[in-house]
């Protein structure tokens, strides 16, 4: 069974030793680290040469130390994935749509068809460029006339350029004096008769509740003036609003996209004056572009021949054809590769994954990625089939940690990719893209000594326990290692057949830190 790696807590009854406590214990050799060491040695010999005494507790209250099995695995979840996979992408110079596409999951063999492009449009475009190289060639002798086709264009160019400044100008001019006001004063009309229809309707209201007291009329009759006075005051509260939001935003926008027509109208008559300049001066070379035209249309007609070929895509290999569809869109049901979707240049288009060997990328906490490295076993269960545990080998380890995500920052993990090593019968079971569980062994000891987490007392930054010497209680220090399930591993300090206190009380620790912190001795 897996079970979830963690280290002891810091609470009132156990806190167990941490990597920067390893290291403090390591370095007791220092200065100011022996001293405390010294201290702490001497109190416990002072102790058991006085023979701290107490009453020996029961049998029930005593541990006796037995070497057992001590295991630590990390369980982590993954999707299957193809360790290699043979991708094809469009190599169509063009955006152009799926004609045909084999279903996803599709057998192929190597150079079977797989995906045609619509090339009609290319193809259209390669039999224009092929008529303008033939104009090209004529394109020399009528560059003269040209130019004067040039000149009477660039004049009617220059004239619908001012006559839409001069459109502008006008617009702007009624938009302002004529048109805004119109609306404002509709507005205002509207609101000042749907006032009046308030007031009148207010007014039955009052008189249908007075008619209602004396009893001369009937509750239903108030209720329909009252629904009157509440339209008609809706109504007028719409208007309000509309008149509103044409003075705050309607106007102020319109009056804003007019003038920028109108600013777009001049700078539009002096780039017609420049662009007319400009076509002029390449009017007089038309002569040399005429000559790399030529060269230009011969690579377009070239490109378009290549195009066309590439709008069939062919299998590279053997095996199931599976469209490259982002996940995230498709999440969404959103398809980008599908008959009748465009493609662009460089997009992939399908893969065909070797479904042989597959790899599962597993998530590690950064704090464990110490344990786990290349050649690392990790026995894998596909979902659905928890029976099954498939063998699997780290193959790779991420260089660097990620963020987990945006909501949790401080918290780190590498990604494992494992090669999956099933048998033939595990094999017709798993494919790509399979939800799994990956377990991971971060420490198998066979022979190992654990003691429950409440066993263990801390004092003076070390780890004791009270162990049993006749009738008498003594500390005893340990080296305490990993912890897991309220088990904690014991990596020195005690052997085999050792009995123990298996849960030191609150009064038990404080009266041992106040021997050993005062040297004297004092019954437990």
């Amino acid at each position: 069974m897996s079970i979830p790696l963690q280290r002891p807590r810091d609470d009132s009854s156990f806190r167990s030793e941490t990597h920067s406590e390893r290291s403090a214990f390591k370095s007791l050799t220092k200065s100011t680290g022996f001293r405390i060491a010294a201290c702490l040695s001497a109190a416990i010999v002072l102790a058991g040469f006085f023979g701290i005494t107490a009453n020996p507790p029961g049998d029930s209250d005593l541990l006796t130390i037995q070497r057992a099995p001590f295991r630590v695995d990390l369980t982590c979840h993954g999707s299957l994935e193809p360790l290699r996979t043979e991708r094809v992408v469009s190599q169509c110079q063009w955006t152009v749509r799926i004609l045909s596409l084999v279903p996803e999951g599709t057998w192929v063999r190597k150079g079977d068809i797989v995906c045609v492009l619509d090339s009609s449009e290319i193809e259209e475009f390669r039999r224009s460029r092929e008529v303008s190289l033939i104009k090209a060639e004529a394109a020399l002798e009528s560059s003269r006339q040209q130019q004067e086709l040039l000149k009477a264009s660039n004049e009617r160019r220059q004239s619908d350029a001012e006559q839409s400044l001069a459109s502008a100008q006008f617009d702007l001019l009624e938009y302002t004096n004529g048109m805004h006001p119109n609306d404002l004063q509709k507005l205002d009309d509207e609101i000042s008769i749907n006032q009046d229809r308030l007031q009148s309707a207010d007014s039955d209201l009052q008189f249908a509740e007075r008619m209602w007291m004396m009893g001369y009329s009937n509750r239903a009759t108030v209720e329909v003036e009252s629904l009157k006075v509440t339209t008609q005051s809706e109504q007028v509260r719409r208007l309000e609003f509309q008149k509103s939001l044409l003075q705050q935003f309607g106007h102020p926008r319109q009056e804003v996209r007019m003038k920028h027509q109108l600013n777009n109208s001049r700078l539009n008559v002096l780039r017609t004056e420049l662009a007319n300049s400009v076509a002029d001066s390449r009017a007089k070379l038309m002569t040399l572009a005429n000559e790399h035209r030529l060269t230009i249309y011969e690579r377009y007609a070239k490109a378009a021949g290549d195009s066309i070929t590439a709008c069939t895509l062919r299998a590279p290999r053997d095996g199931q054809v599976m469209h490259c569809n982002n996940w995230q869109l498709q999440s969404r049901g959103i398809i980008t590769i599908a008959e009748g979707k465009s493609v662009y240049f460089s997009q992939p288009v399908f893969e065909i994954p070797d479904q042989e060997r597959l790899k599962i990328l597993l998530p590690v906490n950064e704090a464990l990625i110490t344990s786990v490295g290349l050649g690392s076993k990790v026995t894998i269960r596909p979902v659905g089939f928890e029976d099954q545990e498939i063998p699997a080998e780290v193959i790779h380890v991420s260089p660097y940690p990620v963020v987990r995500d945006r909501y949790a920052p401080e918290v780190k993990e590498y990604f494992l990719n494992a090669v999956l090593k099933p048998h033939a019968d595990q094999q017709k079971i798993v494919h790509p893209r399979m939800e799994a569980e990956g377990t991971l062994t971060l420490m198998d000891k066979k022979d190992a000594i654990s003691i429950p987490s409440t066993a263990i007392a801390k004092c003076f930054g070390q780890s004791l326990v009270l162990i049993k010497n006749g009738d008498q209680l003594l500390p005893c220090l340990i080296r305490a290692g990993e912890a897991v399930e309220g088990k904690v591993l014991i990596e020195s300090g005690l052997s085999e057949g050792d009995q123990i206190v298996s849960a030191i009380s609150d009064q038990q620790r404080d009266e041992l830190e106040a021997k050993l912190g005062s040297g004297k001795h004092r019954t437990l």
